[in-house]
């Protein structure tokens, strides 16, 4: 086959050549032809080879599975030959970036800072220290509030850091066995 007499000429010379070697009962030289055939149209396929209009009339008919009518005359049936690939070409296997891009790349996400409204889920209450509250009980100041994250205030007060923390870390260690999945 030569490039400028395009696939459909060669394909009607090749299944000239194929009825005469079976009319001859040369069945070697029949699948060799029937071979060279496929070769040629997993080319086209692959848009290696024939003409755009060529590659997309073999290309509609393989997506459709309807077998080409010149071959199907002469019983051969193109939906068993391999599959064309995607037309689309391969991808570019991607380059390991330099060190100076890595380094540009990494001062911009530094410089753009954390994910607004985005924090790492952690407890729900916890103990903050809040003298300026005001919070007095008895006459005796409740510096160490319980905080709730998620409200963002003060649910109750306490005298001592130590009681402040364990209450906050217990409160929160219940809610979250409350909310895991069983």
């Amino acid at each position: 086959m030569t490039e400028a007499e395009g696939i459909t000429a060669w394909r009607s010379r090749a299944i000239h050549r194929l009825a005469e070697a079976r009319r001859n009962g040369n069945q070697a030289k029949a699948k060799e032809i029937v071979a060279e055939l496929m070769d040629v149209h997993v080319a086209l396929g692959e848009r290696r080879t024939g003409t755009s209009e060529e590659q997309r009339t073999y290309l509609l008919a393989r997506s459709t599975r309807t077998p080409l009518p010149e071959l199907a005359d002469v019983g051969i049936d193109t939906n068993e030959w391999p599959l064309p690939p995607h037309s689309l070409p391969a991808l570019a296997k991607p380059l390991p970036a330099s060190p100076a891009t890595e380094e540009r790349i990494s001062s911009m996400f530094a410089a753009a800072g954390p994910l607004t409204g985005r924090r790492p889920p952690g407890p729900r209450w916890e103990a903050r220290y809040r003298p300026q509250d005001r919070q007095v009980w008895r006459g005796k100041p409740l510096p160490w509030a319980i905080w709730d994250t998620e409200l963002n205030q003060a649910v109750t007060y306490h005298p001592d850091q130590e009681l402040a923390e364990y209450q906050a870390s217990q409160a929160s260690d219940t809610l979250a066995k409350r909310r895991e999945p069983t």
